[in-house]
């Protein structure tokens, strides 16, 4: 069984839309490596950015969101973390994490990134992550 991640919607939106590192990480988990995690909100933040801030159609969202879903596992979260209290929307990726059982979460978020670890869940960014999976 494939270890479970989480990969925050900056992470999921540069790797969809441009090459680079996000895009080699979610090739990556692509290859059957790990299983991302989504749930309803991140899905809900993933349409929400990539519709108002990139003004991407319904048919383009479409394709990214069936492919993260074909290739990911749904949770629902019922955990209630609040760590970062910065940002707290930021929480929900940590919250994902505990639910699903994730080990690693890869971000480029400084809220996310400052914490480094919570509850025994790596967050790292992208360089990090290629760095060890590569």
């Amino acid at each position: 069984m494939n270890p479970n991640l989480v990969l925050d919607t900056n992470i999921l939106i540069s790797g969809y839309l441009w090459t680079g590192r996000p895009q080699q990480a979610i090739r990556i988990v692509k290859s059957k490596a790990f299983t991302p995690l989504y749930c309803r909100e991140s899905i809900d933040e993933l349409i929400r950015v990539l519709s108002i801030k990139f003004r991407l159609d319904s048919e383009e969202i479409f394709r990214i969101v069936f492919d993260l879903q074909t290739m990911g596992k749904n949770i629902r979260i019922i955990s209630k973390e609040q760590p970062i209290t910065d940002d707290i929307t930021d929480n929900l990726f940590i919250n994902l994490a505990i639910d699903g059982n994730a080990k690693i979460i890869v971000s480029g978020d400084s809220h996310l990134l400052r914490l480094k670890e919570y509850k025994q869940i790596e967050i790292m960014n992208v360089y990090e992550f290629l760095r060890r999976h590569l």
